[in-house]
């Protein structure tokens, strides 16, 4: 379990030997020789937390995450998202029916009964903060679906006490897609094996919502149909080679995890020196996450300075086309 702290080690050993950033270092090592531009990953921000480790009887919808505008600054994207955080805080206060605490990944934690719940709450925010949802911000949601399978049943428990077969959350993700356009990609909406409902969900949503898998553990699987990218997280298991290999054959966002091995700021070096268009740091809440944050703004100002910045990610991995 320590090769991928070791691992990463090694790579800011190296750095560190060459005088130079770790993430001009892993970029040597993705494209064998320097890049003479970098371009910084558009930042997804996680808005709400509402999965089996919330509160409410919701277990679908593990997180919300927000969807900036591609040629965002760092420092825009946050000044975008903290009015929404301020925003949706207040009606969690004052709601009965929704308890409002922060999750280990830094986002607001919502206690919900159902999956409108959580994006009926960003909608009224935008709304307070007279924002176009779809137009200003778009909304990408983490289904993690293969967490509640009950295998069992063969169905998923989306609430406490409420199964569903494969085809019938298929017809769930339909109705949330048609009530919430906003909604422009879901990420692990069902586990592998349903592979009949990958390819139906995306020939049903025809092209207007991306969907997404985790390769994390799983970077030699077979391809799913309708898939248009994938996440993955730097985890213990995960060298630098990995890495590099995996982002190579797949296009990839980077996702952040509570049990990464990069536990200080190295996972905004990973994601720059790998090149990705998208990566995912959590919420804007705790010491751990502003620290990723505020080194991807570094990376951003210095190369900027050393005229290296090049356009804006968010190219490859097309997960929010309207936006």
């Amino acid at each position: 379990l320590a090769i991928g702290s070791l691992s990463l080690a090694v790579s800011k050993t190296g750095a560190q030997i060459q005088g130079i950033p770790l993430y001009k270092y892993i970029a040597a090592l993705t494209r064998r020789e320097a890049p003479t531009q970098f371009h910084i990953p558009v930042s997804l921000v996680t808005l709400l937390s509402c999965g089996k480790t919330s509160p409410g009887k919701l277990n679908l919808l593990k997180e919300v995450i927000l969807i900036p505008k591609v040629g965002q600054r760092v420092k825009q994207v946050i000044t975008t998202v903290e009015p929404h955080l301020c925003a949706m805080g207040e009606p969690c206060v004052c709601s009965k029916a929704l308890q409002a605490i922060v999750s280990d990944s830094g986002a607001l934690t919502v206690s919900s009964e159902r999956p409108e719940q959580p994006l009926d709450l960003i909608t009224e925010a935008c709304g307070n903060l007279e924002l176009t949802l779809g137009t200003d911000i778009c909304l990408a949601v983490n289904c993690a679906a293969p967490e509640i399978m009950d295998y069992s049943k063969g169905k998923y428990e989306v609430a406490t006490g409420v199964l569903k077969c494969p085809d019938e959350l298929v017809d769930m993700y339909q109705s949330l897609i048609c009530k919430y356009p906003a909604v422009v990609a879901l990420i692990d909406p069902f586990r592998r094996e349903d592979t009949d409902q990958w390819e139906k969900l995306s020939k049903t949503t025809g092209g207007s919502c991306s969907l997404i898998s985790d390769i994390t553990y799983k970077s030699k699987a077979s391809p799913l149909p309708g898939v248009s990218g994938f996440i993955l997280k730097h985890v213990n298991e995960t060298t630098v080679s990995d890495l590099i290999c995996i982002t190579s054959e797949h296009k990839v966002l980077m996702g952040t995890t509570c049990s990464e091995p990069c536990s200080d700021d190295s996972l905004s070096d990973i994601a720059v020196g790998l090149g990705l268009d998208y990566v995912i740091l959590g919420g804007l809440s705790g010491a751990q996450r502003m620290l990723k944050y505020n080194r991807l703004i570094s990376i951003e100002e210095e190369l900027a300075q050393q005229g290296m910045l090049g356009r804006g990610g968010g190219v490859e991995v097309e997960i929010a086309p309207q936006c």
